[in-house]
């Protein structure tokens, strides 16, 4: 078959762009010709696309050749719409809601006239992702062609666009009421968009919602080999991102607060922020790597650095767990628009500044309802020297990087629509400490079935997460190392334990 995805985003990075990323592969992989259309353009380099079109190039009249994956990105006048406000190389970028009328239709015409142009070519199927824009897209793009298209809904853009603008509600119905299925990563975002869609009694949601969790490439991630061979393939990995990129940044002092509210240092912050790549690993990363031992747990938190994801809240733990279990390290690995307010966190406990920490926290609510006096402690050089914070790593460095960890930490406050992190973590044999609540309730629930003492390490919970947090990392690391840090049988079962279970119901080859 000739398979199309239909994706407004890139093929890197985070959520739903890995998500297309994968399935595609996957698709290719069962033997379909694949046709991805997104605004990736960097996607040439990408090692899995085998044919690229840019913006300027006409559309093929005929599919790929099985097997093989086609990118074209359509020409959108370099207005791209977000969900959530960020920096896109190259493009003018704005939320939906702060879009004119012309400008949302505009973007529709044109990305559902490229869409038109490849279904001509013999598309046998669509899949779109999120409620908005694709689903409008493949209902104007797709009419009169006669292929049908399925919908795969992500949360971000309910959340984040939909419910609090529900004048934009008339586009989403639209696009759904075309589609032939309508995909979901689970059970929460299933109930969510029932909830979202109640007074739509047209839509038929309960004959077409489908659950199909997101998953992992059980070949990309790997159990731990020995300490040694993974920091080697790891620093290899670091190497060739840094070549190919190195404006990412590098280690500075961030600025102390003189501004007279927090809104105003926040700004300074993120301003600061934009001084670097934040998609492009860290620069200076490979001189700043500490010297990693094996009878030296690492607690790690891959995510964006964002309020939401509870990366805060996770720095603010950190005095106490060191505390605890001096062995441990710490290594958060993510990109986003508070990076400057973590660093400056760490910073400040380093210095044994009260102030500059509350600073750092208040700045846009990095941070919520939080007691900083009691969670604040200075802490000296050796103990600041075993937190490393890092940009983001693709996935061939975060492959390598994870089965070095013992625990990874997913505290997110704001409802996840699927728990890829902790799925991922699983596959290489890690424990994942998971705030309990919306799409992470899923994997949770998959090892309760075969594994529920672990279910019940790895559960954290949302109204009591930050209280929870240093005892559930100690408990978890007691578990895992019974008989001390040196001793790794009990943690190399549990590994094998896990990734069983993230193969068994988490794979792409599966999903997809």
């Amino acid at each position: 078959m000739h398979l199309t995805l239909l994706h407004g985003y890139l093929l890197q990075g985070t959520g739903s762009n890995i998500y297309v990323a994968n399935v595609a592969q996957a698709w290719c992989a069962q033997g379909h010709a694949v046709t991805v259309i997104c605004q990736d353009r960097s996607a040439a380099s990408l090692p899995f696309v085998n044919e690229y079109l840019g913006p300027q190039d006409a559309v093929p009249k005929t599919a790929p050749s099985a097997g093989q994956l086609r990118v074209i990105v359509p020409n959108i006048n370099d207005l791209l719409p977000v969900y959530v406000m960020d920096r896109y190389d190259g493009f003018h970028v704005k939320t939906i809601p702060n879009m004119t009328a012309e400008e949302v239709e505009t973007h529709i015409e044109l990305t559902a006239a490229c869409l038109r142009r490849v279904a001509r070519a013999g598309t046998d199927r669509v899949l779109t992702n999120h409620v908005m824009l694709g689903p409008v897209i493949a209902k104007r793009g797709l009419n009169g062609t006669g292929v049908p298209y399925d919908v795969k809904i992500h949360g971000s853009a309910i959340e984040y666009t939909l419910v609090p603008n529900p004048r934009l509600m008339h586009l989403a119905i639209e696009g759904l009421r075309g589609a032939s299925r309508i995909f979901v990563g689970s059970q929460y975002v299933r109930n969510r968009v029932m909830e979202v869609f109640s007074t739509q009694p047209n839509l038929s949601l309960m004959q077409r919602v489908e659950v199909v969790p997101p998953g992992m490439d059980p070949d990309l991630f790997h159990l731990a080999t020995d300490m040694a061979s993974d920091k080697s393939r790891f620093v290899n990995s670091v190497s060739e991102m840094i070549e190919r990129n190195s404006a990412g940044r590098r280690a500075t002092s961030v600025p102390a607060s003189d501004a007279d509210n927090n809104d105003t240092y926040h700004n300074q912050l993120v301003d600061r922020g934009e001084t670097y790549d934040q998609r492009a690993v860290d620069a200076d990363l490979l001189e700043r790597w500490p010297r990693l031992q094996s009878n030296e747990p690492i607690v790690l938190y891959v995510g964006k650095f964002l309020p939401a994801k509870g990366v805060g809240e996770l720095m603010l733990t950190v005095p106490t767990v060191l505390a605890a279990m001096p062995e441990v390290r710490f290594v958060f690995v993510g990109f986003g628009t508070y990076r400057e307010h973590l660093e400056g966190m760490l910073q400040a406990f380093r210095a044994g500044d009260r102030r500059a920490l509350t600073s750092c926290v208040d700045a846009g609510n990095f941070a919520d309802e939080v007691d900083v006096d009691r969670w604040f402690r200075r802490l000296t050089t050796a103990e600041a020297d075993r937190v490393t914070i890092t940009g983001m790593l693709d996935h061939s460095a975060l492959s390598q990087l994870l089965p070095m960890a013992s625990v990874s930490v997913v505290p997110s406050k704001w409802p996840e629509a699927f728990g890829m992190v902790a799925v991922e973590a699983m596959a290489a044999g890690v424990l994942p400490i998971c705030s309990y609540h919306a799409g992470l309730c899923d994997v949770v629930d998959a090892v309760q079935s075969s594994k529920p003492e672990l279910a019940q390490l790895m559960r954290l919970d949302r109204d009591r997460f930050v209280e929870e947090l240093p005892r559930q990392i100690q408990a978890a690391l007691k578990y895992l190392y019974p008989s001390g840090y040196d001793e790794h049988d009990q943690r190399q079962e549990i590994g094998r334990e896990l990734r069983a279970i993230a193969v068994k119901d988490f794979s792409w080859d599966r999903i997809a």
